[in-house]
Formats: C-alpha cells, structure tokens, sequence
C-alpha cells in the first residue's frame, strides 16, 4: 500500500520456483483444494491478473473487485499495467481469492457489460524476497491531510487522493483500520475527523481510535453508505460532541424524533446532529416542531398552507391580502461553503435587497430594504423567481401565542426552476418569522412582520427533500362538515383566485365544497372568460 524497496520493479520480476497459476481453465482439476497452504500462508504474495482491464482505470478495476470480494479482506498493491494486462500483489487474503475462485474468476464490471477474468499465480514472491514499505507513503498523505491549527484530518474520498501511490478504500474495513491506526498517531491527535464520501458501510474499524476516544470530538461521515442506527454501536466509547450523518440510507430509514433518540442512545455527549443542536447543558432537548400552546396549532396549520400556496401559485399578488396595511418585512441572504448546493446555488437576487447590518458599508442606507406597507412587500416579493417548497421539510415554532397575535417560525427548503435546458435545480434553505395579527376566531390573519432568511441548502436538506408527492393530499382531504370549516374553505378560495366572498361561496356550493373541483371549476371559467368582473374582489359594486 505504499511505495516498493528501492531497486525492486515488479513488474520485471519473475515469479517464484514453487509458484502456482490459477486460471479459470485449470480451476476444475481442483488445483485450490491441493494449494490450500499457499492460501493460508501469509508470507505469500500473490499476483492477480486482469485480462481485459484495457479500458479501465486503475480505480474502478480495483473497487469492482473489492465490492466483489466484502466483506472478505483484499489489500493490493503495486497496481501497475502493460500491453498484455493489469495487475496487482496482494498477501493474506486466502479467504477473498475461494471466493474468487468460487464465481469461476469473473467478476462483474459495473460500467460495462463484459465481466473482469482474472488470473492468480499463488506465491508469486514472498516477503523475504519482496518487501513493501506500508506505512511511508500513507503517512506523508494522511500529513499533507492534516490542520494542525484546526487539528482537523481530511480523510475525503482518501481513495482518489493522487499522491498515494496505492489505493486505499475506506470501504474496505481493514484499510480503514490501519488509516485510522496511523492517523492517530499524528502530533498532537486529531480531534475531527473528516471521512465523508468513503462508501463507508460499517464502523468497527474505528476501534483503531482506541485509546484516543476522550480526544475525538467531531466525525463526519456524510454521503457513505451506513444503512442502520445499530451500525453506530462502536460509538459508544466516544464522547463526540458533533456528529454528521446526513446523506447516508439510514436519514430515509427512520422519521425525524426517531433518527435524533436512536443516534443519541449510541452518542451520549453529543450536542450537534447533522449541523442541527440536539442537546445544550442546562436546558432540555430541542424538538422538531414547538409549540407554546396546543390551541394555536390550528393557527399555525391554515395560515401555513394558505401563505406557501399562494407564495408558490403563478399569481403572488394575492399575497397582498395576507400582509397589513402598515407591515414590514427584510430579508437576509448568506452563502454556506462545502454543501452540495455551493456550484448550483445563485443568491444574487436575494444578496440585492439582503438587509444583513454586518455585511452593510452605509449605515446610512439601512432603512433602504426594510419594506413597508403590504403593497411594496407583495411588489418585492414577486420580483423573486418562482418557487417550490416542500412542505415535508417544514420544522414549525409557534413561540407566543394569544387570541389577538402569533409569533411562528418555520424552517425548511424550497427549490427554484431551471431558467434555461443547461440548468439544474436550485436548491435553498430558508427561515421565516412571521408575526401575525389574529382578525378572527376563524383563523383569518394578517401578517403585521416578517424577517426571511434565504442561505444555499444543506447537504441533509437537498438529499432528503422533495421525496413525497404533494399531490396525494388535497385527495386525502375531507369534506369541511361545520359552518365554522365551510368558511375557512370560502377563505382559502378566494385567496388563492381573487373572488369576492360571494363567488367564492357560490362557485365551492356548485362543487360541494370540494376544494379541489372548485379550483378546477373556476380554472375552466377563466378560461372561458366566464368569470364577471363584479365577482373579483376590489370591484367597487362588490368591495
């Protein structure tokens, strides 16, 4: 796994006198079962042939047959090619070579049709003759790797690292044992290590920490391939204080309260999750969702999904009718580095009218994007591209609450259309606050303040977004039964198409208060320019 004696080149060198070659021809003559010491010996090196790698690279020859051959121990090294084929040394790996042997030599090549045919000459040198320097090369990587300043270790898609001379696959468990076995003895030990990416699949090779556990404080282990909580049980001894898990199978597995308990049970210290705070001294663990008070749960339902549903319609004007005369709003816009969103993510539109005092030069000039009045509020938001929220991504606090006014944050993400066909989707997290003025017993409500913050997605966010459909839900709905939920329905209509209270009663009454048949009832009138002018709200016969 790292670079070879000097003067040794092997692929000049000859194989040894007693040595066996293993082909998938010879294979029915039982040839393993008569060389089963040679499997067992650890001082044998063994030289694996690949016979039609031409069109591969170094990489992917080797990782499809790692994946082929896991959980079984395989470690190659002085991979090199020629003319005839490529080829790699491997030592102490009887098992993986009969599981080799047991598919006929092939192994399947993931980016084409036609299978890896592989060779073996058992005891091809051995470590008299052929010794390795295992430790050299890797340790001048996992330097080069370390901030010292930070003492933080980027261990990040190690594999593809182009000044290591072998490869070396955290997916692989004894590979990630011995790094993290050299790793720890860097001056002074890492405190955060950083392996995301790795096509990790199982933690006991952290054990190789052992004895530095109290001095680990941070691991990240974003975008490998950890599929269950229990996978988490060799945490246990750690006392990490930050923890990211996010785009591993295991976030889709388990529902939100359920993923932070169980990480928790194997993380006793732990006080960051996937960026999110779980857990401050003195004081209780946060939850998802807040409320300061069961009755304004309702409140806090129907004014959230008639904001986002017109906020996202083709026709935000309407959200005029939504703000007070005399409102305010500001917005806040911060760009977040190393997230999967940063190549995509464009915040110039929202960075134009941001009002964040740290990053402004004129003080001056600090009341010039704190809009007023519902009218400039509703202008300036329509200015904004058109969005999709996803409404399942939604975590709500409902942080004061009387029957004259609400305080209501809610976080989530929310993606923007491709502008063009190169395009891809643009992902942003965001954060509103609303401060509402309750008009009503009904749930009417204006908003009297709002403070929007917009930042690029997170990671966790962008993978875990947009997974369920938005559609199945108006289906779902049932019919409003009370006079009280016909008029809330009545509400909605007429926010979302702009009729007056009576059209909007008389075109729900037509469909049986379906909500959904309305909207498409009034969308075929429209288009039929059946729809009076007198039916519109703010015509002076009807206001």
């Amino acid at each position: 796994m790292a670079q070879n004696t000097p003067n040794i080149n092997v692929a000049s060198m000859k194989p040894n006198s007693s040595s066996v070659m293993v082909t998938s021809t010879n294979l029915p003559t039982g040839i393993i079962f008569k060389n089963k010491a040679l499997l067992t010996n650890i001082n044998c090196w063994h030289k694996f042939i690949i016979n039609n790698a031409e069109n591969s690279s170094r990489n992917n020859v080797l990782r499809a047959i790692l994946d082929h051959v896991h959980p079984l121990d395989l470690i190659p090294v002085s991979f090199y090619t020629d003319n005839l084929g490529s080829y790699f040394l491997a030592r102490n790996c009887g098992p993986a070579i009969q599981k080799l042997c047991n598919d006929n030599l092939v192994v399947p090549n993931p980016r084409s049709s036609r299978p890896y045919k592989i060779s073996i000459i058992l005891k091809f040198s051995t470590t008299g003759e052929f010794k390795i320097d295992v430790q050299k090369n890797i340790i001048n990587s996992l330097t080069r790797r370390y901030d010292v300043t930070n003492r933080t270790l980027n261990m990040v898609k190690i594999h593809e690292d182009p000044e290591l001379t072998e490869f070396c696959p955290m997916s692989q468990p004894k590979i990630m044992f011995f790094l993290l076995h050299l790793a720890k003895n860097l001056t002074p030990p890492p405190e955060k290590y950083l392996m995301n990416d790795n096509r990790i699949k199982i933690l006991n090779p952290m054990e190789a920490l052992s004895g530095i556990v109290k001095t680990v404080t941070c691991l990240d282990l974003r975008n490998n391939l950890i599929e269950d909580l229990n996978i988490l049980q060799p945490l246990k001894v750690f006392q990490l204080k930050e923890l990211y898990l996010d785009g591993n199978p295991l976030c889709e597995k388990y529902g939100y309260e359920e993923y932070v308990e169980g990480v928790k049970n194997y993380c006793k210290h732990l006080e960051i999750l996937d960026g999110i705070t779980v857990k401050l001294a003195g004081f209780p663990s946060p939850k998802k969702n807040y409320f300061c008070d069961a009755d304004g749960l309702d409140v806090v339902n129907q004014f959230l999904e008639r904001y986002f549903m017109v906020y996202d319609s083709n026709n935000r004007k309407m959200l005029q009718e939504l703000y007070h005369k005399n409102a305010m709003f500001s917005l806040n816009s911060f760009y977040y580095n190393g997230q999967f969103s940063s190549a995509t993510t464009r915040l110039y539109r929202y960075n134009n009218i941001s009002r964040n005092l740290h990053k402004m030069a004129d003080f001056s000039h600090n009341s010039r994007y704190l809009f007023q009045g519902n009218i400039m509020i509703t202008n300036t938001l329509c200015g904004l591209a058109p969005t999709e929220h996803d409404p399942f991504s939604f975590c709500v606090d409902l942080m004061y609450h009387t029957h004259r006014c609400a305080i209501i944050g809610v976080t989530g993400i929310f993606k923007e259309s491709p502008e063009t066909l190169l395009d891809s989707e643009k992902f942003y997290g965001f954060r509103r606050t609303f401060v509402l003025e309750i008009v009503n017993g009904d749930g009417l409500c204006h908003i009297v303040n709002e403070q929007l913050h917009i930042h690029n997605a997170f990671s966790f966010q962008i993978v875990n977004s947009f997974k369920q459909s938005k559609t199945v839900i108006p289906n779902q709905m049932r019919l409003p039964q009370t006079d009280k939920e016909q008029q809330q329905v009545v509400d909605t209509l007429r926010v979302i198409t702009n009729l007056n209270v009576a059209w909007s009663k008389k075109c729900l009454e037509e469909c049986h208060y379906d909500l959904k048949k309305a909207l498409i009832f009034f969308t075929e009138l429209y288009k039929a320019d059946k729809i009076p002018k007198e039916a519109l709200c703010g015509n002076k016969k009807n206001s």
